[in-house]
């Protein structure tokens, strides 16, 4: 659910960090129906939706709400603005009226990030996808971006959401864009690239995994 506290605007969960419980601003419900429809529209079907969307990925801001209110009638531009707002994954960015997904897109964009600067990143992938990527090199079937972590343990951690023992491959990703490959950073735990050629993977060994596992419980 989304509330909003006085001091310090929209937020997700029960209470404030500072610890105002805030006046709700959408249920659960309403937060997953408009998120979905959110997602889709600057994710994956913005044409069908009737939304202009620019080779960067951006749409009108104004447009999207007036598009989310003949979907939903309860909804409004103030609660797409808290759901933004209050993302914890930082999934959108709002700048000069317009508005976009800042990752997971499966439509064909060209994001503009800023270039990563890590010189290793990482990709949780269950076993048989594991040995599949290090053969073939790392790409996406379904999105226009491959999704890197900046750390071992988010890459272990994601790749839980597939398997219940995931692999860990590391990428050198400083000498895939040396030789051109194009990397993004998009928040503390998220990089975007084009696909990484297989001379850039290796697979973590399992028993340097086990520090991870043990973070995570």
């Amino acid at each position: 659910m989304i509330r909003r506290c006085r001091q310090h605007g929209f937020f997700r969960g029960d209470r404030c960090e500072c610890g105002d419980e805030g006046t709700l601003v959408l249920d659960e419900a309403k937060t997953e129906q408009l998120g979905r429809l959110i997602a889709g529209a600057l994710r994956h079907f913005p044409d069908d939706l009737g939304l202009a969307m620019n080779s960067r990925g951006w749409v009108d801001l104004a447009i999207l709400a007036d598009v989310v209110k003949t979907r939903h009638r309860w909804a409004n531009q103030n609660l797409l603005l808290a759901l933004v707002q209050s993302d914890p994954k930082q999934r959108y960015e709002i700048v000069d009226g317009k508005i976009r997904a800042r990752y997971g897109h499966s439509v064909d964009v060209e994001l503009d990030h800023p270039r990563n600067e890590l010189p290793l990143l990482y990709y949780g992938a269950a076993e048989e996808e594991a040995a599949r990527i290090l053969e073939v090199g790392l790409r996406s079937a379904t999105q226009r971006y491959v999704h890197l972590s900046t750390g071992p343990e988010k890459a272990w951690h994601v790749g839980t959401f597939r398997t219940s023992n995931p692999k860990v491959i590391k990428i050198e990703a400083a000498a895939a864009q040396d030789a051109g490959v194009k990397m993004m950073r998009v928040n503390d735990s998220i990089v975007i690239s084009d696909p990484v050629p297989a001379e850039y993977l290796s697979l973590i060994p399992s028993r340097d995994l086990a520090s991870l596992k043990a973070q995570q419980r």
